[in-house]
This record gives structure tokens, C-alpha cells and sequence, in this order.
């Protein structure tokens, strides 16, 4: 469910100096960046499997600030995340990262999170996308990323970016990825929804009653979502609703009208959602469905998994 995440942990390792060395000889790759008068300002080491450390520098050539940037899936699954990534599974990660490179969880602040689950689909991906219009008020945009071609799409709001997208598009392999999968995450790039959570450092990640409130407020957002319902308009409907629906066939014409009456769209909206719930088949439903069944099936705890996170943690100091 937790993906990538970055972390600050300059004051989670014994040695910054020994911690350096033990980086540049185990590292895959090093880039440099450096002001216009050749100052550096930090280094990046790519470790493997998305796992990079940056160490950004002060004016005095001394290192300031050490952060951990790692997808936590393609860390356990050597590279891939289109995989199920297990609460288990994150506890390995996790567990492999600190002992490998001496990080004390307990002390390791996290500053950004992704969170989200993988699902087969009902429909074809790519034809859910073109429906979905708005997260809240926010419309969906092309999803930035990497590449040159649309994966997905995403809505930006000040505390979190919600993203929706296509894995086998974006993975580019019909190979390794035979079938349809779609992504629903948050990216939280202001952590006060994650702390009310209770989640605060990287030892908080291994705590399951906190994993499992962060995954609610997840599974939270999939109601604030408009989509638009092809099944809508084969139903019988009073004349003022297909009216409503045939304004709202077109996300433009909702755009302009969110932004010239707010109240009315609010009320249509009411409706719209009325409407689209008593349709038992519908695609977001589907959807919603599907990634309640994926969190169950995910966060499952064992008891081999509780006693050896309570014995991992027991060696760190708070």
C-alpha cells in the first residue's frame, strides 16, 4: 500500500562521515550539483532498486542534510511495483534498508509519502480515465511524469496530489505485465493529514493500526471523485435529469459552471452522485469495490509478521 517515501535521516545514522564512505563504495552512481561558482550543493547516490541518498552540503563544504528517497514496493520487488506489496512485505523492505545501511527508524522523519493500490479493473483503464472529470473542484490533468506519452492523470491540491494511472502503460512491457492495472494513489507532500495518523518517522510505517488509518484516509478520497457514468444515460429519467445529465456529459460546461455558480453546482453535483449511486453496476463503484477487497487482502497481519517487527524495533533507542 506505502510506496515510495522520502525521509530525513541525518540524525538517524551513528557516523555522517562513516555513513558517506560506506556510500561511495557501495554506490551504483554519484551525480554532483554544484552552483554557478562551483560550490557544491549536493550529491546524489543511486544505490539500486529506486533506492537514492542525497547529501545536500552547507556554505562551509560540510554536509548539512542527508534524505533517503526509495519506493519501499520496488525496493522489496527488486525494481517493479506493479506486484502486491504486502504489510509484510513493507516490514522487510523497511527492516532490509535500516540493517543494510545502519538507519535508526525511530529517528528517520518523513517528509513525503505515497500511498495506493494496484487493481484489475472492470473496464478498460484508459476508458475510466476519460471519465473521471474532478477530484472535489480540482480537474484532472495529464499525471507528469518521466515519459513521453500519457499514463495517466492527477489533481493537484496544497497538501496532496491524487493520481490515477495506467501501470501497463506507463511499465511499457506486455511481457512482464500481461493484464490491465490501474493505480490509485496519494502523493502527500505536506504530511499533516499523515501525521493526524500518527505517522511521523519510518518506524511509524511498521505500525499497523497507523498504516491501517493512513489507508482509510486513502480509501476516503475515492468519494470525493466525479465521474461520469456512460450507463447514466440509458436510464429512465425525469426530464430535468436528463437535462442534468447531458450537462454534465461535458466537463468543460461543469468547469464553467463551478466557477460562475458555485451553489447550483453543488446541487447538481447532489444529484448527479444520486443518480450515479443507484446504478449497482457502475465502473467507479466497481473500482471502489475492488480496492476495498485489495486493502483487506494487503493489510492482513500475522503473527511471524508482529513478532519479528517487535523484535527489529526493540534494537533501536527512540
Amino acid at each position: 500500500m506505502i510506496d515510495w517515501t522520502k525521509t530525513d535521516i541525518t540524525k538517524a545514522v551513528n557516523d555522517l562521515q562513516s555513513f558517506y564512505s560506506f556510500l561511495n563504495v557501495n554506490k551504483f552512481n554519484v551525480s554532483l550539483k554544484t552552483d554557478r561558482n562551483g560550490q557544491l550543493l549536493k550529491e546524489v547516490f543511486e544505490m539500486g532498486n529506486s533506492l537514492v541518498f542525497v547529501v545536500r552540503y552547507n556554505e562551509s563544504g560540510n554536509i548539512k542534510r542527508v534524505e533517503m528517497q526509495v519506493s519501499l514496493h520496488k525496493y522489496f520487488a527488486e525494481g517493479f511495483n506493479y506486484s502486491d506489496f504486502q504489510f509484510k512485505d513493507l516490514f522487510n523492505s523497511i527492516a532490509s534498508i535500516c540493517l543494510t545501511y545502519g538507519i535508526n527508524p525511530f529517528k528517520a522523519v518523513v517528509l513525503n509519502l505515497e500511498a495506493g493500490y494496484n487493481i484489475t479493473p472492470p473496464t478498460k483503464t484508459d476508458t475510466f480515465l476519460n471519465g473521471l472529470y474532478f477530484f472535489k473542484t480540482v480537474p484532472f490533468t495529464e499525471m507528469k511524469n518521466k515519459f513521453r506519452f500519457k499514463v495517466g492523470i492527477e489533481a493537484t491540491l496544497s497538501d496532496y496530489v491524487i493520481k490515477i494511472y495506467n501501470k501497463r502503460t506507463q511499465l511499457q512491457n506486455t511481457m512482464l505485465l500481461d493484464k490491465e492495472i490501474l493505480r490509485y494513489e496519494v502523493h502527500f507532500n505536506v504530511m499533516r493529514k499523515v501525521n493526524d495518523c500518527g505517522i511521523y518517522c519510518l518506524a511509524d510505517l511498521l505500525d499497523h493500526t497507523k498504516v491501517y488509518k493512513l489507508s482509510k484516509l486513502v480509501l476516503s478520497t475515492l468519494e470525493e471523485l466525479v465521474y461520469f457514468e456512460p450507463q447514466l444515460q440509458h436510464q429512465p429519467l425525469t426530464t430535468t435529469d436528463k437535462k442534468l445529465i447531458n450537462q454534465w456529459k461535458n466537463p468543460k460546461e461543469i468547469a464553467t459552471l463551478m466557477k460562475a455558480n458555485s451553489q447550483r453546482y453543488r446541487r447538481q453535483r447532489r444529484r448527479f452522485n444520486e443518480l450515479s449511486s443507484q446504478i449497482n453496476t457502475s465502473t467507479l463503484k466497481q473500482i471502489k469495490k475492488a480496492i476495498q477487497a485489495k486493502e483487506k487482502e494487503l493489510l492482513q497481519l500475522d503473527c511471524k509478521t508482529i513478532k519479528q517487527t517487535k523484535f527489529f524495533l526493540s534494537n533501536y533507542k527512540k
